[in-house]
């Protein structure tokens, strides 16, 4: 069967709604936004369909330094209701400093075990490498090391070089994501350079897993034009949605120029957040390549209205657009779920997911 015909009888399975779970594929066209990519990664990127991101747990400086970890009870909830898991992972903080940047193998076993944990729940799961703040010439955080300039670069290929030896011969349901929002100092030309770079270190050992890779400008939609992908069948591309950003991060301890007391949602907002999705619908058409909403969210300082108006938005407009998407994030302070409360902030969950 050619790959044309097979993308015509996956793209009927998905208007009749042979997809598993209540996502809805939307408007999306395999024919015409995967002709770039395999029939199999066109499936897996729609088959992600509704995810939640771990944050603020792996990707601190150390886990726990953020107020909250990985537990079992995060593991079994999320299970319960979405289909996706994102992994955010600060690996450069649990390498050596040299340009081997051997992997601390403690640290790494725990990674295993959230990664195995969700695969055994049947979920697909995103292995994210997050916070590599040195590249992008962004301040250290607190119990963040820096390491010597020209070593940078080589640490990174170094990091994917071990994962991708470490997880090859888990399931194709784990994806590997290379680099959380490039900006900064990493130009598109250097970030596009070292993309290739790192695809060609993880093909060596996976020479067919999903990776998903993103534009610079922290993965928003505006720098698609600018992302120069390499010669490869089996990448998805993500962009990040936090606008309206005066409402996303209002209150924001770090980003005083957004004072809390924004509401949501007017024409104005709804245009916001709906302009950077046609601007990437436009993009997936034009290279034939699928998109994933990697991240989307509001913080706590926001009223729960609004927050709950906002989070409905998005879902609405992404699955309209059959995107696929993970909301930012599970238990900490953009979270849908009180850990303290052991329970869903209702609200959200029905945004989300009802």
């Amino acid at each position: 069967m050619t790959a044309r015909i097979i993308f015509v009888v996956f793209s009927i399975l998905l208007s009749v709604g042979m997809r598993s779970g209540a996502y809805a594929a939307g408007s999306f066209d395999p024919v015409t936004q995967c002709r770039s990519v395999s029939a199999e990664t066109c499936e897996l990127a729609q088959a992600l369909g509704r995810g939640v991101n771990m944050g603020n747990m792996l990707e601190a400086p150390r886990e726990g330094d953020w107020g909250v970890r990985v537990e079992q009870r995060f593991i079994d909830k999320a299970a319960t209701v979405f289909k996706t898991v994102r992994i955010p992972v600060r690996w450069t903080n649990h390498a050596a400093q040299t340009a081997d940047a051997k992997l601390d193998e403690a640290f790494a076993k725990r990674v295993d075990a959230v990664v195995d944990a969700f695969l055994a729940k049947g979920m697909y799961v995103i292995l994210d490498l997050h916070h590599y703040n040195q590249i992008f010439g962004d301040a250290l955080q607190p119990n963040e090391f820096a390491v010597e300039p020209e070593v940078l670069e080589p640490r990174l290929i170094a990091i994917w070089q071990q994962l991708a030896e470490r997880y090859k011969n888990r399931s194709p349901k784990l994806v590997f994501e290379l680099l959380n929002e490039p900006h900064g100092k990493l130009s598109s030309d250097a970030w596009n350079a070292l993309m290739g770079k790192l695809v060609t270190t993880v093909r060596q050992t996976n020479p067919t897993r999903a990776i998903i890779v993103g534009p610079t400008y922290w993965n928003h939609a505006r720098n698609l034009n600018l992302l120069k992908l390499p010669a490869d069948r089996n990448l998805i591309v993500t962009v990040h949605n936090y606008d309206p950003f005066n409402f996303t991060h209002q209150g924001v301890r770090w980003m005083p120029q957004f004072p809390a007391g924004v509401t949501c949602c007017t024409d104005a907002q709804r245009k916001q957040l709906t302009d950077p999705l046609n601007t990437a619908v436009a993009w997936s058409v034009a290279n034939g390549y699928p998109i994933f909403i990697g991240e989307f969210g509001a913080f706590q300082k926001a009223d729960m209205a609004s927050r709950e108006a906002h989070a409905r938005l998005a879902r609405d407009e992404y699955e309209k657009r059959g995107m696929p998407w993970a909301y930012w994030e599970f238990a900490s302070s953009f979270g849908l779920f009180d850990p303290a409360a052991n329970a869903w902030r209702e609200p959200l969950r029905r945004a989300l997911l009802d």
